[in-house]
């Protein structure tokens, strides 16, 4: 029976049981998948097609070797190809004058193109097992069915290995947790190069919240030049128009909160006796920018942060900034180690 439709039929105290103990995210996902591919994955299944990723991703070097290999054996499987050579200008072309062969070579391109597609999908999907492990979702909440129709409608034409990992997140991530990623991101991703992808993701360490700290060259220093931010700005990504200030209103004798990230919290204090008004020069990143780039699963840049620190310290006399190591985040309440990374006073 349908894991979610079993918990919907539960008593009330005994769906929170349920709750409590989580429900198994990849039960959530084979449910999707037999609705809108129209077969039905077991746990054995879903444990084959995980394996079968993870040994992908250890043997092979090269991504393309499958590709190349399956390329190759529809050439060999048509051998019999009608091509024929003209001398008098040194061409080759191909027959099209018989329509059986024609009708054959059609079937053909046809079934290589669904079975191409069929793998790609297969393959995300194995990944998002991997992804998924052994996580429970704490919401019984179903992914949407349009959704789920989009979703598969991208990646059944995305090849690539690493693009595949970034779509196999994307839906790990929805089946813990539906409308965490809209359809716009996915038309957003859909319609963007790699290259301009590895663009957006390049300014991953470097962004606290939903904004990018732009203090003096600092971010030049760290591979970020203006130019990169600009070709951001046209994606749509990052505002670069305008001056943008982060700001911050300090009374005397007070200290809150400057910045945080899943990583790190950091804390300016005014030790004055005298109001402090923080202002620093910032690009802001939209949403679609910031989900793209947690995706990416990187570290925020502590040398980074550190020297944006340093020069808001020496430009504002009588503050004491410490930066510390976020252990838990729960809704509002931040749990975070008792001694700083580091301070500047």
């Amino acid at each position: 029976m349908d894991p979610i439709e079993t918990f919907k039929n539960l008593p009330p105290e005994q769906q929170k049981q349920v709750l409590d103990l989580g429900i198994k995210a990849t039960e959530k996902l084979s449910n999707g998948i037999f609705k809108i591919l129209g077969y039905k994955l077991e746990a054995k299944h879903m444990k084959a097609m995980a394996d079968a990723e993870a040994y992908k991703t250890k043997v092979l070097a090269d991504a393309k070797a499958y590709e190349i290999d399956t390329i190759g054996t529809a050439i060999r499987n048509n051998k019999d190809l009608p091509v024929s050579f003209n001398s008098s200008d040194n061409t080759l072309s191909i027959d099209i004058t018989n329509p059986e062969q024609l009708i054959q070579r059609s079937n053909y391109r046809l079934q290589f193109q669904q079975a191409k597609k069929e793998h790609n999908i297969e393959s995300v999907i194995g990944k998002t097992v991997l992804e998924l492990g052994d996580k429970n979702s704490d919401s019984t909440e179903e992914v949407d069915e349009d959704w789920y129709t989009r979703f598969f409608n991208i990646v059944e034409d995305i090849s690539d290995e690493q693009l595949q990992s970034l779509w196999a997140r994307i839906l790990a991530g929805e089946v813990l947790k539906p409308k965490t990623y809209s359809l716009r991101i996915l038309e957003f991703l859909r319609n963007i190069s790699k290259d301009e992808l590895d663009l957006i993701l390049k300014i991953a360490p470097f962004i606290t919240e939903k904004l990018i700290f732009h203090k003096e060259k600092i971010l030049e220093n760290y591979g970020i030049p203006y130019d990169l931010i600009l070709q951001l700005d046209e994606l749509g990504i990052v505002n670069s128009r305008g001056l943008i200030i982060h700001t911050m209103k300090l009374e005397a004798k007070t200290k809150g909160s400057f910045f945080k990230t899943n990583d790190y919290i950091c804390f300016i204090e005014n030790k004055t006796e005298n109001k402090i008004t923080i202002e620093v020069p910032i690009f802001s990143v939209n949403e679609i920018g910031i989900k793209l780039c947690d995706l990416a699963n990187k570290m925020p840049d502590l040398g980074f942060i550190e020297e944006v620190l340093t020069s808001i310290s020496k430009e504002y006399r009588g503050i004491h900034i410490s930066l510390y190591e976020v252990v838990s985040i729960n809704g509002s309440l931040i749990n975070y180690k008792n001694k700083p990374i580091f301070e500047l006073m």
